[in-house]
């Protein structure tokens, strides 16, 4: 297997900066790519492990993004794809647009305003997903035992000050009736 890739298609690189250090800090490749057929040779191995966001405009004529979320759904079942747009859409058009791309074979599909703690959670938690369906293992064990005696400037102490970094996040306000 090679090493876990988040694969980013998106206009301006703005997901693949906000994503920079959680990629280096879990040794997975970060691959920010223009072309769709970019992606298809990135994704040829049927045993990838990757998580790939694809950004798309509703409302514009391109559909690429739209074919190619449709296009790994069928070809690599195990690659988690992500639809994220930078436009704000009335929830109406969001909902409507949600389940659009979930009938595509996208994941999850993220509107405005989105951030980094947020890009960072749904990545790490699909990749370890994806990690765990296609290799079988809990990526947590093997990185930690493929690391050698001292590790890259970690100690053991700092190691367990990372362990709840993967923790899910409730992104629900629990203050709302």
């Amino acid at each position: 297997m090679r090493l876990p890739q988040v694969i980013v298609w998106e206009a301006d690189g703005w997901m693949a900066r906000q994503l920079r250090e959680l990629a280096a800090e879990h040794r997975w490749l970060l691959r920010p790519v223009r072309s769709a057929q970019r992606i298809h040779q990135l994704l040829s191995p049927p045993d990838v492990c990757a998580v790939c966001l694809i950004q798309f405009e509703p409302w514009a004529d391109r559909r690429e993004p739209l074919e190619l979320i449709a296009q790994l759904h069928r070809s690599q079942p195990d690659v988690a794809v992500v639809a994220v747009s930078d436009v704000k859409l009335s929830e109406a058009e969001r909902s409507a647009w949600t389940a659009a791309l979930f009938d595509l074979g996208a994941r999850y599909v993220l509107f405005p305003p989105l951030t980094r703690p947020v890009l960072e959670d749904l990545v790490s938690g699909l990749m370890l997903a994806v990690i765990r369906r296609t290799v079988g293992v809990d990526p947590a064990l093997t990185s930690a035992a493929s690391q050698p005696a001292g590790g890259l400037g970690h100690s053991s102490a700092a190691a367990s000050d990372h362990k709840d970094d993967h923790e899910p996040i409730d992104l629900v306000d629990e203050d709302e009736p």
